[in-house]
């Protein structure tokens, strides 16, 4: 196994308090407001998970930024932990592929903590790794390796359900160690949170895409990293670097902007966007623009447009009293000859979309219901965009990103 090498890096600042929720952790400064220095280039939300049993095991977790840097830093969430989490070996590399194990020969990284190699996250917080001397570009996929040295055993741990990818597991230490030692597969991420890189100069921050399952990529291609948020990214890339920006998928599957969900998601929850939006959103790293892309599944659950309406406004006023723009969002289509929406829902979805095409709460419009229905039946997904009657296939989350107007990122 390689030595892990110290990296001498800036001393991090003052840990901000948690919140008595325990969704809105503590976590390391910098993040938030864009300070020239660091960007979000890739991101997940915690969700409360099911324990695998990860005691004395090494996690080896892909994650694809949406943007390069000449340097990476880590950000760690104990968030939903019953228990402290101790890791005593964290590592990073360049995947050789998507969905590969295999760390690109050179680049494995130590990553530390304060300078030293060993880290314990809080129940309740998050924790910024120092800086690790690693280049990675658009496109190139990062391994991030954890050694659980203690509490990886608890019966409920932080991590986000729906990876769409390979995940990889190994006994013992085996920080930066090769593929053949990683026999396990998992499907969810556990513990990271984010990746922030140094980017190139004139890159301004980054955008977060806050969302239910339709933005945290279902049905999307499997290790193929396709979701909207990808393909805006994608698009982004073409732009000068001055207008370049991360994309931080800030999706849960089930989510509601309303309430609370404990009942899906696989074994994780699906925290309300009202309550989630603080750590989720305002708190992500160099986050300029919010791209709000939720409350089908309250529809589904019977809210009122009423209280839909007010939700989205709340999220909205909060962002923009941070100083970050808001791109609303119109809820998609769920129609079919029996067990979608009814009238009545249909109804709701209708006027919570005249609601975000109309209002002065939000900065511009990302008109996803007009890229996705139906012209001959717009209560549905246009049949060959549909994965199932709810959620978009690959070429319907292209044709999302597609509608976004790359102008709305300007300001």
């Amino acid at each position: 196994m390689p030595d892990r090498r110290s990296v001498v890096a800036a001393v991090l600042a003052a840990v901000v308090g948690a919140s008595v929720t325990g969704v809105e952790p503590a976590v390391a400064r910098p993040a938030g407001a864009w300070t020239g220095a660091w960007t979000g280039a890739w991101s997940t939300s915690p969700q409360r998970e099911a324990g695998p049993g990860l005691q004395d095991r090494t996690l080896r977790m892909l994650v694809h930024p949406t943007l390069g840097g000449s340097a990476v830093r880590l950000r760690l969430a104990n968030t939903f932990g019953e228990r402290d989490v101790t890791f005593d070996g964290v590592g990073v590399a360049r995947a050789v592929a998507a969905g590969s194990a295999e760390p690109a020969a050179g680049t494995v990284r130590p990553v530390t903590f304060h300078g030293r190699p060993a880290v314990t996250v809080a129940a309740g917080t998050q924790v910024l790794s120092d800086p690790v001397p690693l280049g990675v570009a658009y496109g190139q996929d990062l391994a991030v390796d954890l050694h659980v040295a203690d509490g990886g055993d608890a019966a409920v741990v932080t991590g986000h359900d729906a990876a769409q990818g390979t995940q990889f597991v190994a006994e013992g230490d085996q920080v930066g160690a090769g593929a053949a030692a990683f026999a396990g597969t998992l499907t969810s991420w556990f513990w990271l949170a984010g990746v922030d890189v140094r980017p190139a100069a004139g890159v301004r921050g980054s955008i977060v895409a806050l969302g239910d399952s339709i933005t945290d990529g279902a049905y999307t291609t499997w290790n193929g990293n396709d979701r909207w948020t990808d393909d805006l990214a994608a698009r982004l890339q073409a732009l000068p670097a001055r207008r370049r920006l991360g994309v931080l998928n800030q999706g849960i599957g089930g989510n509601q902007v309303l309430t609370d969900r404990t009942d899906c998601c696989g074994g994780g929850t699906s925290i309300a966007a009202l309550r989630r939006e603080r750590a989720d959103v305002r708190l992500q790293t160099g986050v300029r623009y919010l791209i709000l892309a939720d409350g089908i599944n309250d529809i589904g659950y019977g809210a009122s447009a009423d209280a839909l309406i007010t939700g989205l406004a709340t999220i909205a006023g909060r962002a923009r009293a941070a100083g970050i723009r808001v791109i609303g969002a119109t809820i998609t289509p769920y129609g079919c000859a029996e067990g979608c929406f009814t009238a009545a829902q249909e109804a709701v979805r209708q006027r919570v979309n005249a609601w975000i095409r109309t209002t002065r709460a939000v900065d511009g419009v990302a008109d996803f219901d007009a890229a996705v229905r139906d012209p001959l039946d717009p209560g549905r997904v246009l049949p060959a965009y549909q994965a199932d009657h709810l959620h978009p296939n690959v070429a319907g989350q292209r044709a999302m990103a597609a509608a976004i107007d790359l102008g709305l990122f300007r300001a």
